[in-house]
């Protein structure tokens, strides 16, 4: 028996044939100039990359779209402190930090459809947290003012010398469309790595219901930390936290 072909199934039928460009049906996960570690993990192989191995034991996505930064900062922590040796001792969550730190403004910023921080703030809830904490470190911050040679320069010298060691740990602030391709917003991220040989920084990005850590050129992460945006007008840039050694 012949089935009865309605008018809808032919439409149906018509749209299942008809060929759909690709880039029309699917968005790539990451834009040119972001390359996830599942595709390029062979620095991280083969170099001793002391603050990827530091941070990859804590590596944590952010518990609303707004807390990138309590996530950056827990990240940051638990990287410089360690596991703790005693079965008493707590690794850093992100709740248990906004609780140390007792700052409702932050708790407001990160909450769920929250603003976010500016990377003033973020400047200032580091140095809160490391105090909450009894972490004594200088706190470094870097803030691009244009894309010249000599502004890119300055970027790879911190980049490089902080791949020196696990010793120190730098968060980024940034616009992160500006690297995964995707919408434009400011965003803190911890920096999981830098190959000097190809200029590439790895960027731990919290945001862990969409990517996976990613690396992406520096010129392009210079870019990104200049572009502004509601919190930061003048654009973003980086913060290095070096625990200060104790002599004795």
């Amino acid at each position: 028996m012949m089935r009865r072909i309605t008018t809808v199934g032919v439409a149906l039928w018509l749209a299942a044939m008809t060929p759909v460009h690709a880039e029309e049906a699917i968005k790539a996960k990451f834009g040119p100039d972001a390359e996830p570690i599942t595709r390029a993990a062979s620095y991280v192989r083969s170099a001793p990359a002391p603050d990827y191995w530091a941070l990859a034991p804590f590596y944590v996505p952010q518990v609303t779209g707004s807390a990138c930064s309590v996530a950056s900062v827990a990240m940051m922590m638990n990287a410089l402190r360690g596991l703790p040796n005693a079965a008493a001792d707590r690794i850093v969550t992100q709740r248990q930090l906004l609780d140390a730190v007792d700052d409702d403004r932050w708790r407001d910023a990160v909450a769920e459809d929250g603003e976010g921080i500016s990377f003033t703030d973020l400047a200032h809830y580091v140095r809160r947290s490391l105090e909450a904490y009894g972490l004594d470190a200088e706190v470094e911050v870097f803030r691009p003012q244009d894309d010249s040679p000599r502004t890119l320069a300055a970027l790879r010298r911190i980049l490089a010398d902080n791949e020196q060691s696990d010793g120190d740990i730098i968060l980024l602030a940034f616009d992160q469309g500006t690297l995964t391709g995707d919408v434009g917003a400011g965003h803190i991220a911890p920096l999981g790595a830098y190959d000097a040989a190809t200029r590439r920084v790895l960027v731990m990005d919290p945001d862990r219901s969409w990517y996976v850590p990613y690396w992406t050129s520096d010129e392009k992460l210079l870019a990104a930390m200049l572009k502004p945006d509601r919190a930061d007008p003048e654009g973003s840039g980086l913060i290095r936290v070096r625990p200060r050694r104790v002599s004795g």
